[in-house]
């Protein structure tokens, strides 16, 4: 197993990994007395996640230290998820043990088998052959079995009606909502904001600088201008509420492009789900707690701050 730490420094954001830890064994990343309470890691085993969460740093393949948590992709990095962990006010040491039993892998060991697609079902047996990079948004099993992710702005449903492999649905239902996956199937029906599909196969990607942003904006915001108006993302979508009345919900997307708009990046494409009207923003800024948009094509600038 390795182990990745991400904590703060002096007002900035340090990732620093890995230390190989044969089983059974211990290592210490932080030595001496702990000065801050909140540290941030990520676990790997034989290649694929075992400890992950909703956190990004930056991260290489190699042994690393890493000062700042953005921009990770054009500084020749990965993004990454980290688990938040509370050390508690006043340790001035921790120990954190990680194994199967207490600690699992997040599921990402199914995944990581890459099962082959059932036999017998070849693309545009059901619609139109599809493949695309998308967001988990996740499975329900309160009446017919169905999962859901993003891609482009648009709702994929996959239903369990017999036709797409249970491996799919087993491996989607394992897997945290935000989760970066790849799929493959036929879109069997395609409506206005949303699309039926038939799945053949899913994975999960690695981790891009678009999905390491997107994951940023994971939980509740309020306006700063006016903390009356509020938002929660959850996966690829945006709940929106005013004085705690429900105001509506968008589909979300991150990418270098929105409508009309391209470089100068990155953007953040919202839709509407009941009117399919398009809003584009440029993300000026991101991190842990605070949130900056500029809204297109006015320019008008909106600040956010995130409710722990």
């Amino acid at each position: 197993m390795s182990l990745a730490i991400g904590y703060s420094s002096d007002g900035d954001w340090v990732s620093e990994g890995w230390w190989n830890i044969p089983a059974g064994a211990c290592r210490t990343p932080v030595g001496g007395d702990l000065k801050i309470r909140y540290y941030y890691y990520r676990a790997n085993a034989s290649g694929a996640a075992f400890a992950s969460g909703d956190y990004t740093f930056c991260t290489s393949p190699e042994p690393f230290t890493i000062h700042g948590d953005s921009q990770c992709g054009p500084r020749g990095y990965e993004t990454q998820g980290f688990r938040k962990l509370d050390t508690g006010e006043t340790a001035t040491h921790f120990t954190l043990t990680l194994n199967a039993a207490a600690d699992p892998p997040a599921a990402q060991a199914p995944v990581a088998q890459d099962p082959a697609p059932a036999q017998g079902i070849t693309p545009g047996t059901y619609g139109e052959p599809y493949a695309d990079d998308a967001t988990l948004q996740g499975c329900s099993s309160d009446g017919p079995r169905e999962c859901s992710f993003h891609a482009g702005g648009t709702k994929f449903l996959v239903r369990d009606d017999g036709r797409t492999p249970q491996f799919v649905f087993s491996v989607m239902e394992t897997l945290d909502t935000g989760t970066p996956i790849v799929v493959e199937g036929d879109l069997e029906a395609i409506y206005d904001r949303t699309a039926d599909v038939v799945l053949r196969d899913v994975s999960v990607r690695p981790w891009s600088e678009h999905d390491g942003l997107l994951n940023k904006l994971q939980g509740h915001w309020y306006s700063v201008d006016d903390p009356n108006a509020q938002f929660t993302v959850l996966g690829a979508e945006r709940d929106n509420s005013y004085d705690g009345a429900y105001a509506g919900r968008d589909y979300l997307a991150v990418s270098e492009w929105c409508g009309g708009f391209e470089g100068s990046g990155p953007y953040l494409y919202a839709r509407e789900e009941e009117t399919g009207e398009d809003y584009c923003y440029v993300i000026d800024h991101v991190d842990h707690l605070e949130l900056t948009l500029m809204y297109l094509p006015r320019g008008s600038i909106l600040r956010y701050r995130k409710l722990e």
